[in-house]
This record gives structure tokens, sequence and C-alpha cells, in this order.
């Protein structure tokens, strides 16, 4: 009778011991690479186009600048000309600040 209550408490314990193992945080073992990052903030074209045409409009060092804003998918084209090196530099300074902005095609001259 011993022997069966023995053999009874060690199946018992070998299965708790199953069962517990297979509550693991399996989090740990997930390759960062297979997790889907979340979402990041997205950006409209019309949205982009305001904001670089604000930051140009409200730097006093552009004002004279003759300045073409287009935006296609987060990619923006700036035509038109400037008088110097600086409002060039300042265009493309502004631009690049943009939340959402993936490429600059800086197509401006100066006079």
């Amino acid at each position: 009778m011993q022997t069966r209550y023995e053999l009874f408490i060690f199946y018992i314990l070998l299965m708790s011991v199953l069962v517990l193992s297979g509550c693991e945080n399996y989090a740990e073992k997930t390759h960062e690479s297979w997790i889907t990052p979340p979402p990041g903030a997205v950006y409209d074209d019309s949205t982009i186009f305001a904001r670089i045409t604000l930051a140009l409009q409200s730097d006093p060092i552009l004002q004279g600048t003759n300045v073409e804003i287009k935006v296609n998918d987060g990619s923006v084209v700036l035509s038109g000309t400037v008088r110097n090196e600086d409002q060039l530099t300042r265009v493309n300074m502004h631009t690049w600040i943009v939340d959402g902005v993936k490429k600059v095609d800086n197509q401006i001259v100066k006079k």
C-alpha cells in the first residue's frame, strides 16, 4: 500500500513539473525580427506641403524667394529661384525638418 501511495505522489509531482514547464514566457524567446513593429505616424502630402510652406514663409531670410513645392507620397520636389547659397541651404533645411518627408529633389537655381 505504501508503494502505491509513493508512486501516486511521484506521478503528481511529475505532472506538476510538466505543467509548470509549459508556462514559460515565450516572449523572451521570440526574435525581434519576427515581431511586426507598431505603425508609425502617417503624414499625408497636403500636411507636408502646408508645413513646408509655413516654414518657408515664416523665415525672414527667405522673403522675396520664388519657391514652388510639389509633394507626392512624401517625396518633395522644390523648384524656383533664390538669391544666394544661404537661402538655398535654408530652404533645404526647412524641407528636411518636416515630419513625413522621405526624399527631396532640389531643383532650385540661384539668380
